[in-house]
């Protein structure tokens, strides 16, 4: 989710729960459950040490992990008194930053990422991929309760927007559902067979879904929009692109499949393919991607890229996002690991060794 959506949930619960015997004034709370629910995506930090490993390991690891939790509400709740220099109200600090900082790890869980809950016991990444990391409506709702609560100096409307959010969130649990029973039904009526299915949540509507299915290393995918409605971005002049992406979610009786490959779906660069996904600096990657599939090969005079990158997070209409891949210069020389940054044609960064 976006650091302005997690700020506000933080700030808003921290509102909410407040207590008539607090000593935190409802101003204080505010700006420190706001910065506990923003606090964890402190750790984009590290993107530019090491982009690869950020992905792989660092975002939405430590800061995000349940098991460490106490200690950033620790540290939080220390530097608000330091701030402030009022040491009566550390233990309530804590109890505010450790708010902030749940929120911060829930709405997280939601999206599609995955978070590292028990870090530093165990790597394993827990995502439930109900809701897309920028959902206007999501962050709508809240601005409107917190808003409302303000206005009138009532908790209560803040607390009925909490509740419409979980509505709204319990409501993209039961379509991601319905888009995974739409999309067997469809590949079945096609002839086709799938061994596993997923769905990820996308952007401009709560009823688009990208549809992921699983032939070993080949991936079947379509993009659904379950009630069929127009695109709710128009087409014109400097959103165009917007208006490309959201065409692109058809009505479950139009879905068409289309086919990726992990390796390529050319038998004269398979093996070379297969064998830089194998290559030991490739092994973040590997441990990244749940859906990882090949991008492109560029072949310029004695120069050769090959991109990988993971579908859960392409968008149609727009370059694949996280493109990270090989390249060499001459026939014999070594592979360099790069990325390719986002939305650019051939914008490299070589990564560190």
């Amino acid at each position: 989710m976006d650091v302005v959506t997690h700020a506000l949930l933080g700030a808003t619960l921290s509102y909410t729960i407040a207590s008539d015997r607090s000593q935190l004034g409802a101003g204080e709370r505010l700006l420190l459950g706001g910065a506990a629910g923003a606090f964890p995506d402190i750790d984009f930090l590290a993107f530019p040490l090491n982009p690869l490993l950020f992905l792989a390991d660092w975002h939405q690891g430590p800061t995000h992990s349940l098991v460490l939790l106490p200690v950033w509400s620790l540290l939080l709740g220390g530097a608000f008194i330091l701030l402030t220099r009022r040491r009566g109200v550390f233990a309530e600090a804590m109890w505010v930053s450790a708010v902030g900082l749940s929120s911060h790890i829930a709405t997280d869980l939601i999206t599609a990422y995955g978070i590292a809950l028990l870090y530093p016991l165990s790597g394993s990444r827990f995502s439930l991929g109900t809701t897309f990391v920028i959902d206007p409506l999501f962050t709508a709702i809240l601005v409107t309760g917190l808003a409302v609560s303000l206005w009138t100096r009532r908790r209560l409307a803040a607390g009925l927007g909490l509740g419409v959010l979980c509505m709204y969130v319990g409501g993209q649990f039961l379509s991601q559902h319905r888009a995974l029973d739409l999309g067997l039904a469809s590949a079945r009526a096609q002839g086709l067979e799938i061994e596993q299915l997923s769905a990820f949540p996308q952007p401009f509507s709560p009823f688009n879904w990208k549809l992921i299915g699983v032939q070993g290393s080949v991936r079947l995918i379509a993009h659904i929009n379950l009630l069929g409605h127009p695109p709710l971005v128009p087409s014109l002049p400097g959103i165009r692109r917007l208006a490309d992406i959201a065409a692109a979610y058809v009505p479950p009786a139009h879905l068409v499949w289309q086919r990726r490959y992990r390796f390529g779906d050319q038998p004269e660069t398979r093996a070379l393919v297969e064998e830089l996904w194998q290559h030991p600096r490739f092994t973040a990657f590997r441990r990244f991607a749940v859906h990882p599939v090949i991008s492109r090969i560029d072949v310029r005079g004695d120069e050769t890229c090959v991109w990988f990158t993971d579908l859960r997070y392409d968008l149609p209409a727009l370059p694949d996002t996280f493109r990270f891949g090989f390249c060499r210069h001459g026939v014999g020389k070594s592979w360099q690991l790069y990325r390719l940054r986002y939305f650019s044609a051939d914008d490299r960064q070589a990564l560190p060794r």
